[in-house]
């Protein structure tokens, strides 16, 4: 018999072991244990203050028999092995890191956020600039993960990017699965992070905690061409009082959280006039000019409650809610849109006069409410009701406060530079996810031990999205014709492109999953199959209400095993396979079916008007224009006309959503109550992807095929986007009838006929790793991770460009612009090395965290031939067409022109190495019964500066070659300080 006693909320469970000496208690909440073992004939044997976390509850006791004097060679083995079912006996293949939060950010120096936290584990990295460092797990993109806290998802569901963010000390445990995740784990292909907050006990607890970011602390790393790093500041302050402990002893319990904070930063700007190509021009502070320099403030609290009820031992009701409010607001002074006078100047750090404002609210409320009912030892039951608010809203304001249009004059490639201030615009998103899950847990026996878990999880989104920039949505660029352009513009003559974007609508979306696993102990528990099934069923409406897309079933294995070779339960062999599927962004919903304005039309410049508005000329009638929704001139590239899509004319039938497989081999050996060692294997593959594309070349072939005129009048490159599986045939039905007829006709097209590729990107990786737990002295978590990240798709999201618009990024809008795209991942880290850990000397804690990790390897991005691709080509630099001169360079010089060579993507020059290398000290005393900390965190202590971003655009968008090709974009970020102190009862 086992008995286990809560010493923080008082409840009682047991259990007894089977004849192997096994057993195991559902639902063990993280925290400090009393263990009593009895056997008949033996000693019993009682332990307290032992500390079971998420991911760590494993336990081996020894008992005496009775009357055998305490010495060594004591003969009698029970086994026994403790988990939180929900979580670890389902996970003995899962691959991560489970962080106990609450212990480690005390003594490892590390950014008090989550993705911070997640980039400890082995397998993960941080993500391009682009998008934030967000995590990218396993090669994949920053867009593929899963965030849950207490059971919620707070994945951001629109564009998968940010999940909602809560302050450090909110958390209790994190547990990152990176591969191998049990079927009740899903919505996802690259990781899976399932985070625990903070709870109350028995005992009153509270702490304050000080933190300061100062700006005196923090060096300035080195300038790119438009950023002026010394002209700006970055300093922050938070205050976070927490307070927990009884409201019924052994019953009720409440935890609270309230963070004040204050957030100051500053950044200035300059523009480059010389040639970058020539370093003295580049040296010569002469040759900038400052443009403008923002500041920005916020200072909006969070609040966080939980509340945990214990009805009686076994039975438990929890509530936790969250509220992440926020403003912020950016001032702007100086620009480079009028007279030298009204310039930031970077040298002597000066503003120019006050020149707009930029207003940002973002964050909402966030509940979660959980019953769990453990009725006997094989049956536990749950249910679970959450709302997750995700509310944004922005608008930019000009110092006159006018709706004004950006124009940009981009007629010398090496001084592009606006001519107006924009104001005006305003984007305005709500995005509300409900959920509702119910899981059983049943163990029993029969050809061995069975915990059997199956459930049900149902998640309802809802989307609002009205976006308009300044100027009535409108915008405008200046060119000069050059030899070789797409509208057969007469060399020399300068002509403007007019974008207008509207969009707004209301969109709802449906995620259902149903899963049914076995863990299945064998062979005296040496052996353990864990075989499940999850099918996952989504489902995305348009603005109309219509449903676009349906997923129907979707089949996802999870099969894995894990085996004992020694039976001492400190060694296993485990592996896995698994079939993950990721849900169609909502982001979908809105930039395919939502019925934008969104066109460019093209004509002569005629100069410009009041407030610097160019004035449009004659419209230029190019090959592959369509007529413009406004005026029906024939000078336009149409994207959308304002009118909401319909669902059979926008998706392709039969269509399957993003899915990857992946398989995972490795082994793990425990030594002591300490040490883990461990080494696996992990090959993941994507299987299809969704993606929107351009069928109208295909179109105008069928035409052609069919002896129908008319269609290049209506498909001109741009008028039909349909999602599609790339690589796979798609029957579609046409956006207009043809041939003079009423109805649109529905085609079945093949993958050559649409004439794309089928998406492909596997990842291979061999991690070893290593773990130490602390034992009041020191700690160490060290990883080294070899991996080749390969394919024509990153993901959802595009690195080489900064596009976020996941799911309908520019990767397959046109057959020209897959062309050389596959080749190493953005994503793709070849080397990864992660150590970090902490040692106690009496008072002093000192910690390290160190991170290397292999350079990003770059092509050269450039606009598709007019011969290969003419619609590719209106995409300006988005393909991999680039000048190359006669040593296999790439030419970067505007004023020569070079034959145009397909690049292939990744395979010109790479990056630096990034280097992380941070250092902690921390000095505790006691003041009475309470216990004060100070604290100073230094990251990047030895102040590198490696260059991790550069320009991949060899030519501009009218194929001229790129003077700027191949410069710093992004430095690392200078060494900056965290100075903390705090008190705790």
């Amino acid at each position: 018999m086992v008995t286990v006693l809560s010493a923080d909320q008082g409840f009682r469970r047991t259990a007894r072991t089977n004849g192997n000496g096994s057993y195991s208690i559902s639902e063990l909440r993280n925290g400090s244990y009393t263990f009593t073992v009895e056997a008949e004939g033996y000693e019993a044997y009682t332990e307290a203050g032992v500390r079971l976390v998420q991911g760590a509850a494993a336990n081996r006791f020894r008992l005496a028999p009775i009357g055998t004097p305490e010495v060594a060679g004591a003969s009698g083995d029970i086994i026994v092995t403790g988990s939180r079912a929900a979580t670890s006996e389902f996970d003995l293949t899962t691959t991560g890191q489970v962080i106990n939060v609450a212990d480690l950010a005390t003594r490892v120096p590390v950014a008090r956020s989550l993705a911070a936290l997640i980039q400890l584990v082995p397998g993960t990295a941080a993500g391009s600039g682009a998008f934030g460092n967000l995590p990218s797990i396993n090669g994949g993109a920053v867009s593929e993960n899963a965030y849950f806290i207490n059971g919620l998802n707070i994945t951001d569901f629109r564009k998968g990017l940010s999940p909602v963010e809560v302050p450090f000390e909110f958390y209790q445990t994190i547990d990152v699965k990176t591969g191998g995740y049990a079927a009740e784990f899903g919505r996802s292909t690259g990781g899976f992070t399932s985070a625990t907050t903070k709870s109350g006990s028995n005992e009153f607890h509270g702490g304050l905690l000080f933190t300061w970011n100062p700006d005196g602390l923090r060096s300035y790393t080195r300038d790119t061409f438009s950023s002026d790093n010394d002209g700006g500041t970055s300093e922050a302050k938070s205050v976070i009082a927490q307070l927990s402990g009884p409201i019924i002893k052994d019953h009720l319990f409440f935890y609270g959280l309230y963070q004040a904070r204050n957030v100051n930063s500053s950044g200035g700007g300059r523009a480059f006039l010389g040639d970058p190509r020539n370093q003295s021009q580049v040296d010569d502070p002469a040759q900038y000019l400052g443009t403008s320099r923002s500041y920005t403030r916020s200072d909006s609290p969070f609040y966080a409650a939980k509340i945990d009820a214990v009805i009686m031992d076994g039975q438990r009701l929890e509530f936790t809610y969250f509220n992440t409010t926020n403003e912020s607001e950016t001032n702007r002074y100086g620009t480079d849109a009028g007279v030298r006078a009204d310039r930031y100047n970077y040298i002597t750090n000066t503003d120019g006069p006050y020149t707009g404002r930029f207003l940002q609210r973002g964050g909402g409320e966030n509940y979660v409410g959980r019953y769990t009912g453990v009725f006997t030892n094989w049956l536990t039951l749950s249910a679970a009701y959450g709302r997750n608010e995700n509310i944004g809203f922005s608008q930019s304001f000009n110092a006159s406060n006018a709706s004004i249009p950006a124009v940009t004059d981009a007629r010398d490639p090496r001084n592009i530079r606006p001519l107006t201030v924009a104001g005006g615009g305003i984007d305005s998103n709500e995005d509300i996810r409900k959920f509702y899950r119910a899981d059983a847990d049943v163990r029993f026996s029969a050809l061995g031990s069975h915990h059997i878990r199956f459930g049900y999880d149902r998640e309802e989104l809802s989307s609002t999205s009205i976006s308009q920039g300044g100027g009535d949505g409108l915008g405008y660029e200046i060119f000069k014709a050059q030899t070789g352009n797409i509208y057969g513009i007469p060399v020399g003559t300068d002509y403007v492109r007019q974008t207008r974007y509207v969009q707004s609508g209301q969109f709802s979306s449906l995620n259902e999953a149903y899963y049914l696993q076995d863990s299945w102990l064998l062979l005296g528990d040496r052996l353990n199959l864990n075989i499940g099934i999850r099918n996952d069923r989504f489902s995305n409406d348009n603005s109309l209400g219509e449903t676009f897309y349906k997923s129907g079933n979707q089949w996802g294995p999870r099969l894995g095993f894990t085996f004992d070779p020694i039976g001492q339960r400190s060694d296993k062999v485990y592996g896995s396979f698994s079939r993950m599927y990721l849900p169609v962004a909502s982001n979908t919903n809105i930039r395919l079916t939502g019925g934008e304005i969104y066109y460019t039309r093209t004509n002569i410049f005629a100069g410009l008007g009041a407030g610097n508005i160019p004035i449009l000329g004659s419209a230029v009638l190019y090959p592959s224009a369509t007529t413009c929704p406004d005026d029906n001139v024939r000078n336009c590239n149409v994207t959308g006309d304002g009118q909401p899509k319909s669902a059979e004319a926008t998706v392709a039938q039969g269509l399957k959503p993003q899915s990857a497989d992946e398989y995972i081999l490795g082994y793990e050996k425990r030594f002591g109550d300490k040490w883990r060692i461990g080494a696996f294997f992990n090959y993941s593959k994507l299987n299809e992807v969704l993606e929107d594309s351009s069928i109208d070349a295909a179109i105008n072939n069928y035409c052609v095929a069919q002896r129908i005129s008319g269609c290049g009048a209506i498909w001109g490159g741009f008028h039909q986007y349909v999602l599609i599986n790339p690589g796979r045939g798609a029957t579609v039905t046409l956006l207009d009838p043809v041939n003079r007829e009423t109805t649109p006709r529905t085609v079945e097209f093949t993958a050559e006929q649409l004439g794309y590729p089928k998406a492909k990107r596997t990842y291979k990786a061999m991690t070893f790793e290593a773990h130490r737990e602390f034992d009041g002295v020191w700690s160490l978590d060290a990883s080294y991770t070899y991996s080749k990240t390969v394919g024509n798709y990153e993901g959802g999201v595009k690195t080489d460009n900064g596009q976020s618009d996941t799911g309908l990024t520019t990767d397959f809008d046109q057959p020209g612009l897959t062309l050389g795209t596959y080749g190493y991942s953005p994503n793709d880290k070849r080397h990864a090395i992660k150590v970090a850990g902490s040692y106690q000397l009496g008072p002093v804690v000192l910690g390290a965290n160190l991170q290397a990790y292999a350079p990003r390897r770059y092509g050269c991005i450039g606009q598709v031939p007019l011969t290969v691709d003419p619609y590719a080509a209106a995409y300006g630099a988005s393909g991999l067409y680039c000048q190359v001169n006669s040593d296999g360079s790439i030419n970067a010089d505007p004023a020569v022109t070079s034959p145009i060579r397909q690049v292939r993507r990744g395979s010109v020059f790479k990056s630096d190495w990034l280097f992380v290398n941070d250092l902690d000290i921390a000095y505790k005393f006691d003041v009475g019964s309470a216990s004060m900390t100070l604290r100073a965190s230094v990251f990047n202590v030895l102040n590198l500066k490696s260059k991790l971003n550069f320009n991949e655009n060899g030519t501009n968008g009218e194929g001229v070659a790129s003077p700027y090709y191949r410069t710093v974009t992004q430095y690392q970020g200078g060494r900056n300080a965290r100075l903390q102190l705090s008190f705790d009862f």
